[in-house]
């Protein structure tokens, strides 16, 4: 297993996956195709075994970790893009025009 940090974003094991969402800690096989398409940097020397044995693998889907890991790091796809109150376009006017 190996620990990779995203340069842009890329599918990792199906899912795209962007770099804000951080360490990503991936099968030897993903990470190596990652490192071979230059889009993810191997960080892996960042960690100690402990956290390598316990982290949760990118296997497709959710991170196995809690719920609370995944609201804290959402998708790009899953964040809400409302527009803050009070951006709203102002009504057209007719032009002020020359009165004959």
């Amino acid at each position: 297993m190996k620990f990779v940090k995203l340069l842009t974003a890329a599918h990792v094991a199906g899912v795209l996956r962007h770099p804000h969402e951080g360490v990503l800690h991936v099968e030897d096989d993903q990470a190596q195709s990652l490192l071979n398409d230059k889009v993810a940097e191997d960080v892996t020397a960042d960690f100690t075994a402990k956290e390598n044995r316990e982290a949760p693998v990118e296997n497709g889907g959710e991170p196995d970790g809690s719920a609370a890991e995944a609201a804290a790091n959402p998708h790009q796809a899953e964040v809400e893009t409302d527009a803050p109150a009070g951006t709203e376009k102002p009504a057209r006017r007719k032009p002020a025009g020359d009165k004959e």
